[in-house]
Parts: C-alpha cells; structure tokens; sequence
C-alpha cells in the first residue's frame, strides 16, 4: 500500500523539480514574493513582511518563512524560491494517492495520484514561487486527516487535521483555511450523523489556535489595524466587488472562470459530470462511501462559490483538485473494474480521443504556421514546441483509438496519463521557461546596476509587481511612481512609505534635478509619464521584457520620447 504514494511522488519529483530553476524569475509575480523572503531574512523581521520597505499584511508568511530558509542554504536563485511549491505539488500527490488507496485501492490511488500532479493548473503553479500549492497541500493534509479520523484512527486523524488547518491559516489567512468547516457541517447534515460534539476536542481547538494565532495577534500587535485589512478589505470585500490582482489581472467572469478551470483540469475534466454525479449517488452504504459524498461536497462548494463570487482569480479552484482527481479516478477504476452501474468505457474513451485529435490539429497549425503570429510577439519558439506537442499527441490518439475501439479503458487512461506526463516538461515548461526569459528583467538590472551610483534616484513606473525582481539585485530604493495596488494599500498608508510612492509631478521635479535620474517602466510609452517630460531629457538605455530604462542624463544611446 504505501508502494503506491512512494511511487507518485518519484514521479511528481520527476515533473516539479527536474529544471526548476533553469529560467529566471517571472515577474510577476515571483520576484514580488522572492524578494519579501529577502527582505525578511534580512531584516530579521518574522512578523511584519515587506516589499521596498513597505510592510505587506495581505498574506501570512508561510511561504516567506520558508523561502527565506532556502535562500539561506542555497542563495538566492529561481530554484531556492520555487522549491516548497514544488515539494508541495510532489507532496499533494503523494497524499492523494494515499486516500485514494484508503478509499477505493491501490490501483485507485495510482491514477488519482498522477492525475493531481498531472494537470496545467497544478503544474504551472507548482513551478512558481508563490503560496497558492502550498495551501493547496495544507488543506489537502487536513482532508487526509479528517478521512484518518473518519475511517477509526479519531485521535491521530483529528490532531492531523487541526494542525493542518493551522499551517493553512499561516499560508493564505483563517477565513480561507475555515472554507472546510461549513463543508463538514453540511456533510453531518447530509448523511443525519450525530454527536458532532467529538469531531471538535478541546485539544484539536487548542493546537490550531497554538499554531496560528501567535502571528495573527503579533502582526496586530506590531501593525494595529492589519487584522482589520485582512479580513475586511481582502475577504469581506471579494464577496461583494471584484479586486485587482496585479499579478494576475482583473477578475474572470463566471463564464471565464468554470472555462479556465475545466482548461486547468484537463484531460480528466472531461470526466467530471459522471464523476460528481457518482458521488451524490445513494445509498451511502458505509464510511467510505460517504467519505466520497465528502469529496463531492467539497468539490462542488468550492467550484460553485468561486463561480458566484465577484473575484474570481484562476488560482481559486486548484484547492478542489485533489477531491477532483479522487472523484475522477474512482470513475475510472470502476470502468476498469467493470463493476455494476459503472460507465461505460466507451463513453470515456471517445471524449478523451476527441480531444487529443483536437489537440493534435492544433499542434499542426501551430508547426505549419497557421497560428504563430501571436505566440511568436511573446518570444516563443512555436515551432520547437508544437514539434514536441505533434509527436506526443500524434502518438496518443493513435494508441487512444485502439483503446476506444477495443473499449480498454485501462489502456486509454494509462495513454492518457503517459501523453500528459510527457506533454508538461516537454511543452509547457519549455515553453514557460522562454516566456520567462523573454519577459526577464535582467537586462534592464544589469544596464542598471553598470550606471548606477551613489546619490542616483531609481523610480519604477507602473505596479512594482511587474518588475519586482529587480529588488533582489538593485539594492538602492526604488520609489513607486503611479503605481500603488491594493496589496500595498495598508503599507503605503503608513508614515514610513510616504517616500516610497510618487505621483507624476514628483518624478518630474526628480528628473528635472542636477542628481541622475533613471526610470524603469513598465507602461505602454504611449501613456507613460516620459511623454510629459521635456524630450531633451528623456534618454532610453534598453528596453527588453516590455519594459524599457530612462535616464534624465544622455548615455550613449539616442534620445527618445
């Protein structure tokens, strides 16, 4: 039994460690939180974490803490910084795959332990420095524990999932991390369970609160209205309007968000109707079979609250995944059982081969030039990635029309599984490995720090999120210009950060001093500031990655506006 977990997570080390960090930062969003590890570590503030200076109270410091580590051991890189998402995606695998060998088996746990590390939307996260998989894991450890406690081992179960309740509300914040209590309560209430009294010790209590609250009431303590910020501007109100996140754009529709989900979730979205249907299904016969209404309830809570929710963010659906992957799985299984009422191998072959002979027709157009304008203006090399996307979806949907045609579901969903695990390194990491260095920073830092000097005004036009990387190599002040977000919104209202945020006559007055200037932008220049600055004095040192660098003093280059 725990060949199987052991077993996923080799594979998912295969996938999430293997080139992490061969590309530099991608910004945004990952120089933002590298660089908060930074500044933590080198502050030696634990508490209050901070971006130029400016604190940062919208998420715990979990990811920080532990980045901050990494970079102690092993320097300040791309690889130190993505790690613990990494080893959360590796670990989110492993854990599925257990409660699917809990639940249904091991051949159960195998696929649903590949299907959660083989997917777009894990994967990409699960390869970026940023809080979102390590939530993902920490909720998931708390479901393992509460099916630990729910299958006879109460106690162990219990204290897993009160201490991993906890490390979640130390990764996102408590309301988040609390999603799962509303979830329990409505499954008592389904399947008419009671006493609830001992599903909530004392104890269990008592060590979330250990846990969580020492940094909830010292960043009061230290920040006296952040609690307030937390709960109010960054939770009560995503119920009631959308809010900007700058490293992932303005909020999706409804309709955006189930598309972008069920794209995330791919190829085992497709079968997601028989799968949730399959877990409201009664009777609920036993433990394990309510433990599957469980899944279901959750799965659909957070796809539907998301869904009904005015910010909707890509990221929100991931934390349904792993339930998603169960569910998923256990439709599969039974096909491959052939057990009663299961279905049939058929109806799961033939969406999975429709969809992989689509995405083999793009691949070609993309090879054949028929869809690379687009992609080629973002620095990829399209053709190296839709040769490498050709072959191996060629291949899989010649393999999956056996299978449909001999109605193998085994055969079909290993195809599946084998195709998916080639495509993400092969293709999507690739290709993810050049948009991040065609959009680097690097460039503009190196021109930066080869001029920089003593006394030298640095300024950054536009959201400090799309160039934040900078910080960890340019160590002078960066002053915001036009650029404050609602992320920053509690620091920037402080006293110390009065320096830090310029608005646009500030910066005129600084670029019209004797002391050099020089702005990095990352704004279209048709509405940057540089337009209303006197053209003689506007000098472009380098423009890369969509940004461009400004001096007020000439520099070898020809004077631009």
């Amino acid at each position: 039994m725990r060949g199987i977990p052991l077993g996923v997570a080799l594979v998912a080390i295969g996938l999430y460690l293997v080139g992490l960090g061969a590309a530099p930062f991608l910004d945004p969003p990952e120089g933002f939180h590298a660089e908060i590890a930074r500044e933590m570590a080198l502050t030696r503030d634990w508490i209050t974490p901070r971006i130029d200076g400016v604190r940062y109270v919208d998420q715990p410091p979990l990811l920080h803490w532990l980045v901050s580590a990494s970079f102690g051991a092993a320097g300040v890189t791309p690889f130190a910084a993505r790690l613990w998402p990494a080893l959360a995606a590796v670990g989110c695998a492993a854990l599925t795959a257990r409660l699917g060998v809990a639940l249904g088996g091991p051949r159960l746990g195998l696929l649903a332990g590949l299907m959660v590390a083989a997917n777009l939307g894990v994967f990409v996260y699960g390869r970026t420095a940023r809080p979102e998989l390590l939530f993902v894991f920490c909720v998931t450890l708390a479901w393992a524990g509460f099916v630990l406690a729910y299958l006879g081992d109460r106690r162990r179960g219990l204290a897993l999932f009160y201490a991993a309740l906890a490390l979640a509300m130390l990764t996102r914040d408590f309301l988040d991390a609390l999603a799962v209590v509303p979830v329990i309560a409505a499954f008592f209430w389904l399947t008419r369970e009671r006493p609830v009294g001992p599903w909530i010790p004392w104890w269990g209590v008592l060590k979330t609160v250990a846990i969580a609250a020492p940094w909830y009431v010292l960043i009061e303590a230290r920040n006296p209205g952040a609690l307030r910020h937390i709960v109010v501007d960054n939770q009560l109100y995503a119920l009631t309007r959308p809010r900007l996140a700058p490293d992932e754009g303005a909020a999706l529709g409804p309709v955006g968000f189930l598309s972008l989900t069920a794209l995330a979730f791919l190829p085992w979205a497709l079968v997601l109707p028989w799968a949730v249907a399959r877990a409201f299904r009664r009777p609920w016969q036993d433990a394990r079979a309510r433990l599957w209404l469980l899944l279901g309830v959750w799965s659909a809570t957070v796809i539907g609250a998301f869904t009904l929710m005015p910010s909707r963010l890509p990221h929100h659906a991931l934390v349904a995944f792993p339930a998603l992957a169960l569910l998923a799985a256990r439709v599969w299984d039974e096909a491959i059982e052939g057990a009663t009422r299961a279905t049939p191998a058929r109806s799961l072959l033939l969406p999975l081969l429709g969809l992989f002979v689509l995405l083999t027709f793009v691949s070609v157009a993309v090879l054949t030039g028929l869809l690379s304008d687009r992609y080629e203006a973002l620095g990829l090399d399209v053709t190296a990635l839709a040769r490498a996307a050709v072959a191996i979806f060629a291949l899989a949907t010649a393999a999956l029309s056996v299978a449909a045609w001999r109605r193998a579901a085994a055969l079909g969903v290993g195809v599946a599984l084998a195709a998916t695990i080639a495509f993400l390194p092969a293709v999507v990491a690739d290709a993810r490995a050049q948009l991040a260095r065609a959009r680097s920073v690097r460039p503009l830092t190196a021109a930066l720090v080869q001029r920089l000097e003593p006394g030298d005004v640095v300024m950054h036009e536009g959201a400090l999120e799309a160039s934040a990387s900078l910080l960890l190599v340019v160590r002078e002040p960066i002053r915001i210009v036009n650029g404050l977000q609602p992320n920053l919104a509690f620091g920037a209202a402080l006293a110390e950060a009065r320096d830090v945020f310029w608005d646009s006559p500030r910066l005129e007055r600084a670029w019209a001093a004797p002391a050099r200037a020089f702005l990095i932008s990352s704004v279209d220049p048709g509405r940057s500031v540089v337009r209303a600055l006197p053209p003689a004095s506007v000098h472009l040192i380098v423009e890369a990655g969509g940004r461009r660098l400004y001096s007020n003093l000439g520099d070898r280059g020809p004077d631009v506006r």
